[in-house]
């Protein structure tokens, strides 16, 4: 195959990719600026080429054939490629520009990061910040997010991580629970106590030395605000995020307990995919989001922590 024939299958894959993403031939002639039969003749010939039909077209919907979604996968990774050859012209020297969306988780993002956002902005104002605060496994590919904040160290290889911060654990009650259920003072104690967890019961909390207590009590929650409003509540002990409960134990609404046996911290990480430039906007978002949140956090400020 010659070189002109491989300019043109990269044409053409472009703007298949480009049909399948706006939904159509039209949508796609809109938005390549060229002509429907323009887009159509691409398609033809690409498929004439590959010897296989990409497309099941009729007059009221379109789809890919089973080869045309195998192919789809190797045009999109093309027009990243593409896409990113374009940014990378003079991008180093660049100045941070334009929108970054960025997915945080829900607690951490509500409180730790939206209050500090309009520092960034202060010194970035020509960075549009679009927060997505969400528990939910992001695909940042698919769904084109520049980068998340994830708590604990992400699993998926084709992704680049930094670390932003420690997330250290407290074990806590409010003092009416306490006076009311009594005190628990070694790990084991937690067996006869309500303890409000993240899973149906049981739920397992670690301890130092290895030891691992299965706990029980009278409310679950898939989200840390709302186990932390249940242990303002009385209902129980909660074992959550020293970002989440911080405020309230130096308030004296929640108590810290077991300090001397728990140990227990992750930490949060900015998380960017590996086939991605990093872009000037995303640089520095993350080289703020270090330097905001530090080493030792205001969140653990003055807090007890095992020494």
């Amino acid at each position: 195959m010659g070189n002109t024939d491989r300019l043109k299958n990269v044409s053409g894959m472009l703007v298949f990719a480009e049909v399948v993403e706006a939904g159509g031939f039209s949508a796609a002639a809109r938005k390549l600026g060229v002509s429907k039969a323009s887009v159509s003749r691409e398609i033809a010939a690409l498929e004439q080429q590959l010897g296989s039909q990409l497309l099941r077209r009729t007059t009221r919907r379109m789809s890919l054939t089973e080869v045309g979604e195998l192919f789809l996968e190797g045009c999109r990774r093309v027009v990243e490629e593409a896409e990113i050859a374009e940014r990378s012209v003079g991008q180093l020297q660049a100045d941070p520009r334009g929108a970054i969306r960025m997915a945080v988780p829900m607690s951490f993002g509500h409180l730790q990061i939206a209050p500090r956002i309009g520092r960034f902005v202060a010194r970035y104002p020509d960075v549009h910040v679009d927060l997505d605060l969400t528990d939910r496994r992001i695909d940042l590919v698919r769904e084109k997010f520049d980068l998340s904040v994830r708590i604990g160290q992400p699993s998926e290889q084709s992704y680049v991580v930094r670390r932003l911060a420690p997330i250290r654990v407290q074990v806590c009650a409010s003092p009416a629970y306490l006076d009311a259920q009594g005190t628990p003072l070694q790990p084991q104690d937690l067996e006869a106590h309500a303890c409000l967890g993240y899973s149906a019961p049981p739920e397992t909390w670690d301890f130092v030395g290895g030891v691992r207590i299965k706990t029980r009590g009278p409310v679950n929650a898939d989200n840390g605000d709302a186990l932390r409003q249940a242990a303002l509540a009385g209902l129980g002990i909660v074992y959550l995020p020293s970002f989440l409960v911080g405020d309230d134990i130096r308030a004296g609404r929640l108590v810290s307990l077991l300090v001397d046996h728990l140990d227990a911290q992750v930490d949060a990480y900015a998380v960017y995919p590996a086939s991605r430039h990093l872009s000037p906007k995303v640089r520095a978002m993350i080289d703020w989001l270090v330097e905001d949140l530090g080493p030792e956090p205001d969140w653990d400020r003055d807090l007890p922590f095992r020494r």
